[in-house]
């Protein structure tokens, strides 16, 4: 097996003797008479033992349960100073479950026989009070850990956004304006939620009790978000599938315009520059021209959805086992594809005009509200963060995994990353819109030299041939003319400026994907390329739903006992409900409901949601007491710059981002863009009321679960802040060394027991 479990580790040698003295001990337990008060100080001993060492395991029967290094200490992946450490605490864990036996007589006080079972029975129902949940299995290497987070990361619409503000919002100012906001909220908030999930060890949706109960709703809301950003997110994976069963075609669909004819006889836009694929997709997937046009499902898009599904399925039926695997072999698949469209893409035409925009500069674009809004709520989404997944994956790890470091390096990553895509993605659309530009050259030449014969234009306009660069050719023998003949001919054919094709790009993932797919039917083994391209787009889109099906299952199993018993009845369950709630996505009219959710809503709650976690960590469990539990676990200091973020940055840059999207719905109309079938065009309509109203009632009924806690908690008059459980326990104050750490402990523990 490669994960293993915590409670099957294999014990050092040196508790082989412990547990012996401790077998030996117990049996005289029943002979000893102790007294309540003396039972109340036992433990309480042992409560403070938890407060250092979350893995103690409950003393379940007469065979102790100690706790064991981890699968990380087994397979040498952990320091000696590591193993010392597991080592002290495993014999002070022995001690505290020994020491009943060993407490002095009291003298002078009635005293009251106690058997091992009714002491077993009693140290059971102190400890039920905080509820430690079953030993959870751990990732078998750091590295696989680090590329699960990293493949979670790495969603390629989030990479596509990226460059659509990079062009749109200033070019290296946004950059700028990105790696302020990464640093400000992205880093602190996913080191926020790697400890909170490593520290409690489970992920159940009311894990944030355990840092206050005001905020037990939190993992309430984060599910319900997740649950119903799934319905529609594996919609990527049916349109990838879709389209590799066409790609084997002699001739794909989507290379040549289709043959259609508008109502004047000449052929349709798309001649004219617009996408090829994108008339082709919208009639194959037979899209509505408006929102409110219903229609049936579309079958053929159903079909894929049921096979993404399915995919989805397997690669969660083992849970973390199979997923660990999945994610192994999805990352760095997707990587190597990317490299090897890297060195091809640059070869091509016009590459060297997008590379061009990777040098703007535009330092107005810094005092624009609305960049440093678009640039906070691209890293809140970049990070992940308000999901779910991140705090599941660090569940899976042994808490005293550096997670400080882990988030630097996801930072630096995601950065990398970003800065190595977008010289990609800026080269592709350079060589796009140099060749949709010629087309345009091409057909007004066309069109002007058919004008010419029928007489409707003079001779004197006769277009020059088009051989070795369309459009400078073209360009250079219109400029030529004079002004009155220039007007005459831009009033019968439209402008080629390739500026323009170039920044018809949107914000929808949508385009992207259309315009790569025109762009690779243009390269030499046009169909290799192509399954190389859906290849990694399926790959990063399993990833990413593979993921998000992580927020849901792992909640249920860890907060209903039952669904743990039947781990695949649960992943098939899941799956199918999510099947079929996103068939209502697959009607002619769920793409526009597709874009209302991705572009509108999903922003509101997991803003939301990130800012009730930093809330719950920082004011309510008090950031410096938390810092305090993760300087003892990892036995190094924290930069006390993250709780000053975590007090007063984070949470006012949070609710800035809020309110700024709040000022957007009520201010702007809600749009979106339709295929008018008539004419052959894109029309921009605007949502209808009712849009605005499912955005707000969808954002109110995910977020139920908090108010409603909070409304709980002040009627019962709950306090905000509480002990905490032992899993997010520990001593306050300086952090000891290693060696020091289980020593001070011990003698504290022995100077109790005699006192008592």
């Amino acid at each position: 097996m490669i994960l293993r479990s915590t409670e099957e580790s294999t014990s050092l040698p040196s508790l082989g003797k412990a547990g012996t003295s401790l077998a030996d001990a117990l049996p005289e337990a029943s002979l000893v008479k102790t007294s309540e008060s003396s039972l109340e100080k036992n433990l309480s001993t042992d409560s403070r033992l938890s407060e250092l060492e979350p893995h103690l395991e409950e003393l379940e029967g007469v065979t102790p349960v100690a706790w064991s290094v981890s699968a990380w200490v087994a397979q040498d992946q952990v320091s000696e100073t590591r193993v010392a450490k597991a080592q002290a605490w495993e014999t002070l864990a022995l001690e505290a479950q020994v020491r009943p036996s060993l407490q002095p007589k009291p003298s002078n006080v009635e005293e009251t026989a106690v058997t091992t079972s009714e002491v077993i029975s009693y140290m059971s129902k102190k400890e039920s009070k905080v509820s430690t949940p079953c030993p959870r299995l751990l990732w078998s290497s750091k590295l696989k850990y680090i590329l699960a987070l990293n493949t979670y990361l790495l969603m390629p619409y989030r990479l596509w956004r990226f460059v659509s503000q990079w062009l749109h919002k200033g070019g290296c100012t946004f950059l700028i304006v990105y790696t302020l906001m990464l640093f400000c909220i992205g880093i602190p908030l996913l080191f926020l939620e790697l400890a909170v999930g490593q520290r409690a060890q489970h992920g159940s949706m009311d894990l944030w009790k355990s840092l206050s109960p005001w905020f037990g709703g939190v993992g309430y809301s984060m599910f319900m978000v997740c649950f119903i950003v799934n319905t529609y997110m594996n919609l990527y994976n049916s349109w990838f599938l879709f389209y590799m069963c066409h790609m084997f075609y002699f001739t794909v669909p989507w290379e040549y315009c289709p043959l259609q004819r508008n109502s004047s006889d000449f052929d349709p836009e798309c001649e004219q520059g617009t996408s090829y694929m994108y008339f082709w997709y919208r009639q194959t997937l037979k899209v509505s021209d408006k929102i409110e046009l219903g229609g049936p499902l579309n079958f053929s898009l159903v079909v894929f959805l049921f096979m993404a599904w399915c995919l989805t399925c397997v690669c969660m039926i083992n849970g973390i086992k199979s997923l660990e695997k999945v994610l192994y072999v999805l990352g760095p698949v997707s990587y190597f594809i990317i490299f090897c469209f890297f060195f091809r893409i640059l070869q091509m035409e016009g590459t060297e005009y997008g590379l061009k925009h990777l040098l703007v500069l535009k330092m107005a674009s810094i005092y624009d509200p609305t960049v440093w809004s678009q640039a906070g709520i691209q890293v809140v989404f970049d990070m992940g963060l308000g999901f779910g997944p991140i705090i599941y994956f660090s569940s899976y790890m042994p808490d005293f995994n550096n997670c400080l470091g882990d988030a630097f390096l996801m930072a630096l990553i995601k950065m990398l990353t970003l800065l190595f895509t977008v010289p990609i993605i800026l080269s592709i659309l350079g060589f796009w819109a140099t060749i949709s530009t010629h087309r345009c050259c091409k057909k007004n030449t066309e069109v002007l030299r058919m004008l010419i014969f029928h007489g409707i234009l003079p001779s004197e306009l006769y277009p020059p041939d088009l051989l070795n660069n369309p459009t400078s050719t073209y360009n250079s023998w219109l400029n030529s003319l004079l002004p009155p003949l220039r007007s005459t001919v831009l009033s019968m054919v439209p402008e080629c400026n390739i500026q323009e094709q170039f920044l018809k790009i949107e914000e929808s993932p949508r385009f992207v994907f259309l315009t790569f797919l025109e762009v690779i039917s243009l390269f030499p083994e046009s169909t290799l390329w192509t399954v190389l391209f859906f290849v990694m787009l399926l790959c990063l889109g399993l990833c990413a739903v593979v993921t998000f099906m992580l927020g849901i299952i792992i909640p249920l199993q860890d907060t209903f006992p039952f669904f743990r018993r039947w781990p695949k009845i649960l992943t098939v369950g899941a799956s199918m409900v999510m099947f079929l709630c996103s068939l209502f996505f697959t009607k002619p009219s769920g793409i526009y409901y597709f874009w209302l959710l991705s572009e509108y809503w999903v922003a509101l709650p997991i803003l939301s949601i990130v800012m009730c976690e930093n809330l719950a960590v920082a004011w309510a469990y008090r950031a410096k007491r938390f810092l305090s539990d993760m300087m003892v676990l990892l036995s190094r200091p924290i930069c006390p710059v993250c709780g000053w973020l975590w007090y007063y940055v984070s949470p006012v840059l949070l609710l800035g981002l809020l309110v700024a999207l709040f000022f957007k719905l009520g201010t702007k109309p809600l749009t979106y863009i339709a295929w008018n079938s008539s004419t052959s065009k894109e029309m921009v309509h605007r949502y209808p009321a009712w849009a605005l109203v499912l955005i707000l009632g969808l954002y109110a009924f995910t977020l139920i679960p908090i108010p409603a806690y909070f409304a709980y908690c002040l009627i019962l008059g709950v306090p905000v802040r509480t002990e905490g459980s032992p899993k997010l326990r520990c001593r306050s104050g300086q952090a000891p060394t290693e060696k020091n750490a289980s020593k001070n402990i011990l003698q504290g523990y022995k100077t109790k027991s005699l006192s008592s």
